[in-house]
């Protein structure tokens, strides 16, 4: 297991901290499921939850506007809608902003909020080509259950997304 752990820590940090963390939360999983033994499965479960734990810390930091964003581009996704665009986005921002009584951005502005939250990894955002009709980016969310319904929470906290 500490070799697991420590492959792990290597490919994506390159830091034994990592490693420690990761022997420590599968730890802590083993002794709530009163096993008495470490095993891939929680190796795999305390990467998860540390994943987890770094994604909802950057969301809650994050600015309103930021928030706001993100709070429509999950709101798309909840009604289903596959491949999110900008334009989408700035729609259902909007309505969230005037709702929540926040300053509206401009388009260009919202456009760069969501390559911010691209960059932080919480999104997935590429630029396609619509032609002579310019370019858009084609929005996804690729956060595990867990990660996604923790999110809802810090937005629902914040009153800008509703149950």
């Amino acid at each position: 297991m500490i070799l697991k752990c420590s492959a792990l820590a290597a490919q994506e940090h390159g830091d034994a901290r990592k490693a420690l963390d990761l022997l420590r939360v599968a730890g802590e999983l083993v002794e709530r499921e009163g096993e008495k033994k470490i095993t891939t499965k929680h190796i795999d479960r305390a990467e998860e939850r540390l994943d987890t734990d770094r994604v909802t810390t950057v969301i809650s930091s994050q600015p309103k506007q930021s928030q706001a964003v993100l709070a429509a581009i999950i709101n798309l996704a909840d009604k289903g809608q596959r491949n999110v665009q900008t334009g989408d986005v700035f729609s259902v921002y909007e309505g969230i902003c005037s709702n929540r009584g926040l300053k509206v951005l401009t388009q260009r502005r919202v456009s760069d909020l969501i390559a911010e939250l691209d960059m932080l990894g919480i999104i997935n955002a590429r630029v396609i080509s619509k032609g002579r009709y310019g370019r858009t980016k084609e929005i996804r969310t690729q956060l595990g259950k867990p990660t996604l319904k923790r999110i809802r929470k810090i937005l629902a906290d914040s009153y800008l997304l509703t149950d």
